[in-house]
């Protein structure tokens, strides 16, 4: 017993031992290891040991306030969204503040005079973007785009003197009232504003660096044209703090290049446009008019239906693009409106109103550069014998003819061959002319249907009142296409200069200063 209990206590004893030496070998090597160290791995290991990130540096004098001075640089436009009022931009950020707790003596650390660490470890201004749109999508875009530049992995500079350097690239999107009451010639001002969320201005006050602020790094954007950039420091007071909050406003003023959008939409819609015009150069008698018509009516709404997406949302004012869709549609059921009166008119056959005749032939003609004198009048005239005498124009003179005609001409009408042969052929006037082959054809006609002869006044008179009627209504068919397509030309031309018009930029241009597109 007393054996087996000397070799327990052996075996414990060794067990320590190895222990021991084990112990003495580990030490042994760390303190190897810290006497191999180089300085700046003990800099950076004595500077953080006891440091906490989260406590705001002790600013030495009678402020408390840490001042960091704040500096971008815009470096492209990436997107501006109308329909979500968003612009997205990338900028190279600066920041730069001193923090005392982070300094040291550089010749006791081998010289070491500035450090680079992860902006994990020291203390970081909670600068972000107020009007910052947040995703809630992507957990890695909600990071990178939310505001904050914490979550890059640009290292952060600190110098022995405890100053400390930040420069990070950085991709914002932000809140942007977007007004396209001039789209596709409009500008817009986008602001971004940057300051503390945490920090009032007596614990954190920011000022701009001028030198290092601006669009010197500024890439070409294919739509855009950065007309202004500049950078304001403001001070707002809350209600919730007794102290202002301090912040930076980035504002930047860009113009939209319209050629995209004056070739791809602008000039097809003004082609659909003019096509209306073709509706009065067409003839009434072909029939295609009211069909051309319809057509350009439908192209147009089917493009406008197409184009629609690319059209901004605008419940404030309506874009000027979609102020001249909507202008050209309205010319074009004008357009069939009128030229629906015209082929009415053009197939009339009845007798023209007294008060149609002198709108239509003496004030419309003389416009449309038409003269035309009513055959309707004159050929009632003389069917009625209400004339004394008739008149005939001729190379050689003027003939005057009296009673004969007139009574040759009622007994032509009334059928009466006795009367009709005892008046002489000399000196005829037109209507008896025409009235005694109308006979003599009439008679050829009889005899050839059986023998029947007859002269039915009646019926024929009244087809060639018809044809001499039908004659006046085309010619104001034609006088009325003729101004109505002078009308349709100046009111598609006022029409897209008023709508155009309305953009400054386009006074601009027509006032001489050069804009680019």
């Amino acid at each position: 017993m007393r054996f087996a209990g000397r070799s327990k206590m052996f075996w414990c004893l060794a067990w320590m031992g190895m222990a021991l030496l084990t112990l003495e070998g580990v030490s042994g090597s760390q303190s190897s290891a810290k006497k191999h160290d180089s300085p700046q791995q003990r800099l950076i290991s004595d500077l953080f040991k006891n440091y906490d990130r989260d406590a705001k540096p002790m600013v030495r004098g009678n402020s408390s306030s840490v001042m960091v001075t704040f500096a971008a640089k815009l470096i492209r436009i990436i997107a501006v969204k109308e329909r979500e009022n968003t612009f997205r931009t990338q900028w190279w950020m600066q920041q730069r503040w001193t923090n005392p707790d982070l300094s040291w003596n550089a010749s006791e650390y081998g010289g070491v005079s500035q450090i680079y660490v992860s902006p994990k470890r020291p203390w970081t201004p909670d600068i972000l973007l107020y009007n910052s749109v947040r995703f809630v999508d992507s957990a890695e875009e909600d990071d990178r785009l939310g505001g904050g530049t914490e979550k890059y992995k640009t290292q952060i500079e600190i110098r022995s003197n405890g100053y400390n350097s930040w420069l990070s690239p950085a991709m914002f999107k932000s809140t942007c009232d977007v007004n396209t009451r001039y789209f596709p010639f409009d500008d817009q001002h986008c602001t971004l504003e940057f300051g503390s969320w945490a920090f009032d201005a007596s614990q954190l006050d920011l000022q701009i660096d001028d030198g290092e602020t601006g669009s010197q790094k500024f890439e070409k954007n294919t739509e855009w044209l950065l007309i202004k950039f500049e950078a304001k420091r403001k001070s707002v007071k809350y209600t919730c703090c007794p102290y202002p909050f301090p912040s930076v406003v980035l504002h930047v003023h860009i113009r939209r290049r319209y050629y995209y959008y004056l070739v791809n939409l602008v000039v097809p819609c003004s082609l659909i446009g003019v096509m209306v015009l073709l509706i009065f150069v067409l003839p009434p008698e072909s029939g295609e008019r009211i069909g051309l018509g319809i057509t350009v009516l439908m192209a147009m709404a089917i493009f406008q239906e197409l184009t629609s997406e690319k059209l901004p949302v605008e419940s404030d004012h309506t874009p000027l693009l979609a102020q001249y869709y909507s202008g050209a549609i309205a010319e074009i059921g004008l357009a069939l409106f009128a030229t629906s009166i015209i082929i009415n008119c053009h197939y009339r056959k009845t007798r023209m109103p007294f008060w149609i005749q002198k709108i239509v032939f003496n004030i419309l003609g003389p416009i449309a550069r038409i003269r035309h004198q009513p055959k309707s009048a004159q050929t009632d005239d003389s069917l009625l014998g209400k004339g004394a005498n008739y008149e005939e124009n001729s190379k050689d003179g003027v003939a005057f003819i009296k009673g004969n005609c007139e009574l040759k001409a009622l007994s032509l009408l009334r059928n009466d061959s006795n009367v009709s042969n005892e008046v002489p052929n000399s000196g005829e006037c037109q209507v008896c002319k025409h009235l005694s082959n109308l006979r003599e054809t009439q008679v050829l006609d009889d005899k050839e249907d059986g023998g029947h002869t007859g002269f039915h006044y009646g019926d024929d008179d009244e087809n060639d009142g018809q044809h001499i009627y039908g004659k006046d209504w085309q010619m104001a068919a034609k006088i009325l296409d003729r101004c109505t397509l002078i009308v349709a030309v100046i009111v598609s031309v006022c029409t897209f200069g008023a709508i155009f018009l309305q953009a400054p930029r386009i006074q601009a241009m027509f006032l001489g200063e050069g804009i680019e597109s």
